[in-house]
């Protein structure tokens, strides 16, 4: 599972995560928040959106899935809404746990401990929450 937000680290995420999936021959997860999670389910309860619409009215998971296609890796598109957990970190840990996820892949702006701790901190949480193993990249990192 890659979790997308549209930012720098993100973006670096998506691109490690693509390269480690390409190299196993594995399929990837992206998930984004986003607000427009709960109007595209409201539209179909049941079976939510396609992923063709969720492509289409989230260009973050738009421009992860055209990343995917060009790398020749199978991507499912998830919007999460954190709103039953009262955070992402969490969110996204039972998500990918829900999926089954071998791991997480996620980004950071790289803040530091003091700032992170003001700001909070989605990647350093997840380490502290998840069961599975989580790959943090830096946005301006050559490497995970």
């Amino acid at each position: 599972m890659i979790g997308v937000d549209g930012s720098p680290a993100a973006n670096r995420a998506v691109e490690v995560g693509l390269e480690l999936a390409a190299g196993s021959g594995a399929d990837v997860v992206f998930m984004h928040f986003s607000p427009l999670a709960e109007s595209l389910f409201q539209e179909d309860p049941e079976n939510g959106p396609s992923q063709q619409r969720i492509a289409a009215a989230d260009p973050v998971l738009g421009e992860a899935a055209a990343a995917a296609r060009a790398r020749g890796v199978q991507a499912e598109l998830d919007l999460g809404d954190e709103r039953g957990t009262g955070n992402i970190a969490a969110a996204l840990a039972g998500a990918a746990e829900g999926k089954d996820a071998d791991f997480i892949v996620v980004g950071t702006r790289g803040h530091g401990e003091l700032l992170s701790a003001v700001l909070g901190s989605v990647s350093h949480e997840l380490l502290s929450i998840s069961r599975l193993p989580v790959v943090v990249v830096h946005a301006g990192a050559d490497k995970a």
